[in-house]
């Protein structure tokens, strides 16, 4: 009985996990989402002339499921009009504003909510139709737990 009870807690909170976008909010930029969640698959590019940092959002810190978009969907690419199922989060150097103190910043705070699996809370607005680049991370903050 206790497993079942344990099995159905731990489902509901991936259900809850996975549908915890929120749009407009007031006070956020305009057109921007919030949602909560681990990061996964946290990636930097540093060739070229603006580096970048990326990652996708899990339901837990083991990233066994990935968040989903209800809102702001991304080609997977130019040439495929399919869209990614999973949101793909991008901070770009040199980028709206986006300068190298920033992309220090946010990289820290990530490496650290990745290897102490502390979920996060991030802002983030759509900025462009392909996967790569589409989705802009305005704003990334650990959620005490």
């Amino acid at each position: 009985m206790k497993k079942i009870i344990s099995a159905i807690i731990i489902l509901s909170a991936s259900l809850w996990a996975i549908s915890n976008e929120h749009c407009n909010i007031p006070l956020n930029p305009s057109g921007s989402c919030e949602q909560a969640g681990y990061i996964c698959n946290l990636g930097f590019n540093v060739y070229g002339e603006n580096s970048i940092m990326y990652f996708h959002l899990g339901a837990d810190s083991s990233c066994s499921t990935l968040l989903t978009s209800d809102n702001l969907k991304t080609y997977k690419s130019k040439l495929d009009s399919s869209y990614s199922d999973y949101p793909k989060f991008f901070l770009i150097e040199n980028e709206e504003k986006m300068g190298p103190l920033s992309l220090t910043l946010a990289g820290s705070l990530a490496m650290l909510a990745v290897n102490n699996a502390i979920p996060v809370d991030i802002i983030y607005q759509k900025v462009g139709d392909i996967e790569f680049g589409g989705i802009k991370l305005l704003s990334i903050s650990l959620i005490n737990h």
